[in-house]
């Protein structure tokens, strides 16, 4: 397993928090898409979650590179979430992650 810190760029709203998070990468000026994470936390967590991501709430995706996502609400990358993977595709996704914690940047 490998351990990696992430921006979280957007986030699937569920009842009492969030049922994914969107993540991203610096790669120079530009913020790529590396996928998105739904498991690690419970529902105290996901409602802690929910609560910081509301306060840096964006219009639109701040990607470089835009992606449909039409459930996303999107969010200024200021959270980064620690995720535990297994691999990075060769499309430069995250396989096989889990949410580990989430830090303000």
């Amino acid at each position: 397993m490998q351990r990696g810190e992430f921006p979280v760029v957007g986030f699937i709203k569920d009842p009492a928090g969030v049922a994914a998070l969107y993540l991203g990468r610096r790669e120079g000026n530009d913020l790529v898409y590396m996928g998105k994470v739904g498991t690690g936390w419970n529902r105290t967590t996901s409602a802690k979650i929910r609560k910081a991501l509301d306060t840096v709430v964006s219009p639109k995706a701040k990607l470089t590179k835009p992606i449909k996502k039409p459930k996303a609400t999107w969010v200024e990358p200021k959270f980064y979430a620690d995720i535990e993977y297994r691999d990075i595709t060769s499309e430069g996704l995250l396989r096989a992650n889990s949410f580990k914690g989430l830090s303000e940047n």
